[in-house]
């Protein structure tokens, strides 16, 4: 009994410990200071370093993962270029982390190490180099094939594989979606999903929106089912405002959002990645936010006649007006800027009109997703009423900016339809609400309200219903007056 127990008690002293409370962070980040170190280290837990490049070395500053077991370990993700051209010390870096592991677990052997990619984009790649020349190490492949071979993935995208350290086993998903090599890596010992670009408090790029959503459907369900505490993604690029991104491309970042986010962040993201529908631009959360790159030829539209209608005087807000086939199946509502002289005709004509609604017509035909880019500029004419149905126009080849998109999607078949959502819109005095349109049959309809909820905000009806009447409450709004109702052309 005693050689039993002591020989327990030596397994115990030798584990990776699996508490996940072990996790921390004790360190703000580097984020773009004077003075910074190219390379910050913090170890979170016990065999788990967490690595950041500046921003000062590279605006994309990636977080790098090395997790230690008793025989091996694993660097997830090498950096980006550095701008100055200097070599990252990444190589000095894990070795010098691995030798103290070695001296405090007492292990008798150098640890073999595997440097693996969350995905093969250029800023997680760069530091390759400097480990293809150290003994007893493997570097991954880059291509979904390699990857899916080296970890035995054997039916990718779907299932997952175990990677063995010594004491500690990892768990790798395929995640494809943001790029077609993608994974992810769970570490129970600190209860952690490594999400790479997939998932991280930031611009999420959308690549391939099918396989993206199927990914987070996946990951979510693995999620449900073992101990996750949090996901660690490979940047932070939301500030500590909710919402607030900061700009693509800065180099100074002080008031980050955390790196971690939970659970409730990845049940989140998740959902928001099922009811995005197939969007374009950009679209924020509090915690994340995503954008759209589409894929040669998924947006090849023929060029059409894309008529808007006109909503707000102090800001010009744009709705195109669809229907439920090409080219003109999809929901976008933009902040528009107009010449002054324009801007004083149309605001002069809505004063001595207040119960009309205005439409706008450009003057050329053209592919919606194409052209509709923030500050890209169109002609355009201005209609009292609609511009195919008896309006006035009150102004000619009008220049027209696109200030910011607050909402573009194309309609999908066979979405289930979500008729009591509403996407709040406005400036200042005025803030309005827009159907969110799914499947036909649907109604377009945009009601001015009382309140003022975030540009971009879904709000949700009681009742899945069709157009809106004066003095409905929900959501905390309240609707002054409808704008423009319209079933007809939404009818199939």
């Amino acid at each position: 009994m005693r050689l039993l127990l002591s020989a327990l008690l030596c397994i115990a002293a030798t584990a990776v410990p699996a508490r996940a409370a072990e996790f921390a962070l004790a360190q703000r980040w580097i984020h773009g200071a004077p003075g910074e170190p190219a390379l910050q280290v913090q170890a979170a837990a016990p065999g788990l370093w967490i690595l950041r490049q500046s921003k000062a070395s590279n605006f994309e500053a990636p977080f790098l993962y090395l997790i230690a077991g008793e025989r091996g370990a694993l660097l997830l993700d090498t950096g980006a270029e550095p701008a100055d051209g200097a070599a990252l010390p990444l190589r000095a870096t894990v070795d010098g982390l691995l030798r103290q592991w070695q001296r405090e677990r007492g292990l008798a052997a150098p640890l073999a190490l595997t440097v693996a990619h969350t995905h093969a984009h250029r800023d997680h790649v760069h530091g390759d180099d400097q480990f293809r020349d150290r003994t007893d190490t493997r570097i991954v492949g880059r291509g979904a094939a390699e990857v899916a071979a080296f970890f035995g993935l054997t039916r990718w995208p779907q299932g997952e594989a175990t990677f063995e350290l010594g004491g500690r086993t990892l768990t790798v998903l395929p995640l494809p979606g943001h790029e077609a090599a993608h994974i992810a890596v769970y570490d129970p010992a600190s209860a952690s999903l490594f999400t790479g670009d997939t998932l991280y408090p930031g611009l999420l790029t959308v690549r391939d929106l099918a396989a993206y959503r199927a990914s987070a459907q996946r990951l979510a369900a693995f999620a449900r089912a073992h101990r996750v505490e949090r996901a660690l993604g490979a940047h932070v690029e939301m500030s500590a405002r909710p919402y607030a991104l900061y700009p693509l491309g800065s180099a100074f970042q002080p008031e980050e959002h955390p790196l971690p986010l939970n659970p409730a962040h990845i049940a989140q993201w998740t959902r928001e990645t099922a009811r995005l529908g197939d969007f374009l631009g950009e679209t924020a959360f509090a915690d994340f936010a995503f954008a759209r790159v589409p894929q040669a030829g998924e947006f090849d539209d023929p060029p059409g006649s894309h008529g808007m209608l006109v909503a707000g005087t102090d800001a010009v807000y744009l709705s195109h007006l669809p229907m439920f086939h090409r080219p003109h199946d999809y929901q976008l509502i933009l902040r528009a800027e107009l010449p002054e002289p324009s801007l004083r005709a149309y605001r002069d004509d809505a004063r001595a009109h207040p119960d009309e609604y205005y439409t706008l017509v450009p003057t050329q035909r053209w592919a919606l997703p194409k052209t509709i880019q923030p500050d890209a500029r169109f002609r355009a004419d201005l209609y009292r009423g609609h511009f195919e149905r008896g309006g006035a126009r009150i102004a000619e080849n009008v220049e027209v900016r696109v200030a910011r998109i607050v909402h573009f999607r194309r309609f999908e078949p066979g979405r289930e339809p979500r008729s009591a959502e509403w996407i709040a819109f406005g400036e200042g005095r005025e803030h309005f609400l827009a159907h969110r349109i799914e499947t036909p049959p649907d109604v377009d309809q945009i009601v001015r309200i009382d309140g003022a909820p975030r540009e971009g905000a879904q709000l949700r009806h009681g009742r899945d219903s069709g157009a809106l009447k004066p003095g409905e409450r929900f959501d905390g709004v309240r609707v002054l007056r409808p704008i423009y109702t319209e079933y007809g052309d939404l009818a199939e």
